[in-house]
């Protein structure tokens, strides 16, 4: 029988515990917009690209696919974002007019959240917290590209077309992303 590891000394667990507190944190603070902390991300993302490919605003945020592709339909269906093919049949996504307003009406808000658990951590952990965060992200996205040791690969990726350009980084209809490796 083995012994499953405390959760306290669990990184997936724990910096799922931290991120479930921080969005609910910022979920409150923006009650008066109207959009939820994911919300918020999602179209300030795609309102400082001006335009992007969905496999790349995923990316971006470290979302699957999927699970954005269902934030997204509903940011289409409540009019805050659009969508159109680019090039290779790239869904690219823009903020509309209305998206635009929403951003704009809930960032004071934003700004409020941020200032409030600046102040709680203060601002040599808050400075530590940002560092942190990035070099956490990027280490599971390395992490996963690494071969694992119970012999299963990681997610297999389709190959890519011969014709294909080399700066393509997703399918449009596939939802895939190509992952970039190092070689550590």
């Amino acid at each position: 029988m083995s012994v499953m590891p405390q959760s306290t000394s669990c990184a997936c667990a724990g910096a799922r515990r931290v991120g479930r507190a921080v969005t609910h944190l910022y979920d409150q603070v923006l009650v008066p917009t109207g959009l939820k902390a994911t919300q918020f991300m999602i179209l300030r993302a795609i309102a400082e690209a001006g335009e992007i490919a969905h496999c790349d605003l995923a990316a971006e945020l470290a979302a699957s696919v999927e699970t954005l592709s269902r934030r997204l339909a509903s940011a289409r269906q409540s009019g805050l974002v659009r969508v159109h093919s680019g090039e290779h049949n790239r869904r690219l996504y823009s903020l509309t007019p209305r998206g635009r307003q929403a951003l704009d009406e809930a960032a004071p808000y934003w700004e409020k959240a941020q200032v409030r658990l600046q102040r709680v951590l203060g601002e040599t952990d808050w400075r530590l917290l940002l560092g942190f965060s990035k070099r956490l992200a990027d280490a599971a996205a390395e992490a996963e590209a690494l071969p694992l040791a119970n012999g299963v690969p990681p997610r297999a990726l389709p190959k890519m077309p011969a014709a294909a350009p080399a700066q393509i980084s997703c399918y449009s209809n596939a939802g895939y992303s190509l992952a970039k490796t190092s070689t550590r």
